[in-house]
């Protein structure tokens, strides 16, 4: 054989080695694309620049976003699916610090506009120059993960806040005792103080004409003379608003809870707390209206305490209006979706703002304290209609005003659906 024939020959075999490494890196580029594409997380490659494109990204980083094809994601900056693009240019700038690996959790937003939370892994990748080309990037979608950590961090709070409000309890329990004692002390002494001074009084009237005016407690009898009946009154109403603040605390620390097994009617409860209210009604609005359901079925509860609430609620509504035009209704009716007794209290007074409105069940949480509000009464009403079964809500618009609806369980075995056309007895105060 020839030189050149053994040239040609040693040729043809390099070649078809050639061919055999080009068909066996073709193959192996096949198998890691489909390795790659299969994988459960995503994984893409992007432009290092300010406003870096994805160049490439496999099914699972397009199914974590909702695109579905490559050429859709090619067509927008990588920073439009974060959240906050901002954070966009801060990772690319810790991935170029970090260079070899860098992670991060972050919040992305799919093509439908769902927020999800994804963890980001990426790395540094050079061209020739060594100069900066792309990231390669793994993510994977722990929005799952983030919610079950979120609502074991609201768990966790809420068990913290049940063991305070339990240790705040026996504190109040005990505090309300300590205060009660020497209130009543006061409240048992205020009257025979009161009739010894008015026993005194015309002696001391006698002396006052027969020798003129006196020193008496560091003032002038003719001033004092005066003044006492104003303190003796004062005295005694500190006290009652002691004793009403002890009551409400102890209610709030009361820690079993009541027996609800008397048969009552809603309407009878509303016309009781109405008579109690009548005066406190009559000066604060000329529009006041009461619609009973009539026939309503029977709940099973404690009647004084369900009462407390109406007179609440009512209170409540009474001193949040402006002026004597504006008007409160209470109405009670079935509502036989949810077998349901329901009490509304309405009015029309300011309303409550909506960081307010969340808040009004929480102990000692009141915008009256002012005005002596302690922030106990509704808090002990959300307890006592939850003792009952039932549920205490609040719905309200600023300068529109608020609505108060109690709704507690029907008696078992006794719904039944009254006519809407019978079901309204309505009066005024």
């Amino acid at each position: 054989m020839s030189e050149t024939d053994k040239k040609e020959n040693e040729s043809n075999e390099e070649c078809t080695a050639l061919r055999r490494e080009v068909a066996a890196l073709r193959d192996t580029e096949k198998r890691a694309k489909i390795l790659i594409d299969n994988l459960p997380v995503g994984v893409y490659r992007r432009t290092c620049g300010a406003d870096g494109r994805v160049v490439m990204a496999n099914r699972a980083f397009l199914r974590i976003l909702g695109y579905a094809t490559i050429k859709e994601i090619k067509d927008i900056p990588i920073a439009q699916v974060y959240c906050n693009p901002s954070e966009c240019h801060d990772f690319s700038r810790n991935v170029l610090l970090h260079g070899e690996k860098h992670e991060e959790y972050l919040k992305w937003k799919r093509k439908d506009g769902e927020t999800i939370w994804v963890a980001i892994t990426a790395k540094l990748v050079c061209d020739a120059n060594d100069k900066p080309a792309f990231f390669d990037a793994v993510i994977e979608d722990i929005t799952q993960k983030k919610q079950l950590e979120e609502e074991a961090e609201i768990r966790q709070h809420q068990l913290a806040q049940a063991d305070k409000m339990i240790s705040l309890g026996i504190l109040v329990s005990g505090v309300a005792h300590e205060i009660n004692n020497p209130n009543q002390f006061i409240v048992s002494h205020i009257s025979p103080l009161k009739r010894a001074w008015e026993d005194a009084l015309p002696i001391l009237n006698h002396y006052y004409e027969d020798h003129g005016d006196f020193m008496m407690g560091g003032r002038r009898f003719s001033v004092r003379r005066d003044q006492i009946p104003d303190m003796f009154a004062g005295i005694l109403d500190g006290s009652q608003r002691i004793k009403h603040i002890v009551d409400e605390l102890r209610d709030y620390a009361r820690e079993h809870p009541v027996a609800v097994t008397e048969a009552m009617d809603l309407n009878n409860i509303v016309k009781s707390a109405l008579s109690l209210l009548s005066n406190l009604i009559k000066k604060s609005t000329q529009k006041f209206l009461v619609t009973y359901g009539p026939n309503l079925p029977l709940v099973i509860g404690d009647y004084q305490r369900i009462e407390q609430v109406l007179i609440n609620l009512i209170q409540n509504s009474c001193q949040a209006l402006p002026n004597m035009d504006s008007a409160v209704h209470v109405r009670t009716y079935l509502n036989p979706s949810e077998n349901a007794i329901v009490t509304e209290v309405i009015d029309s007074g300011g309303g409550i703002s909506p960081e307010n409105i969340t808040r009004i069940t929480d102990p000692f949480f009141t915008t009256k304290r002012s005005s002596g509000g302690t922030g106990l009464g509704l808090s002990v009403s959300a307890s006592i209609i939850k003792e009952h079964g039932g549920t205490l809500v609040f719905e309200s618009t600023l300068g529109t005003g608020t609505t108060a609806r109690m709704s507690l369980p029907v008696r078992k075995g006794k719904c039944a659906y009254v006519p809407e056309a019978n079901q309204q007895r309505t009066s005024h105060l």
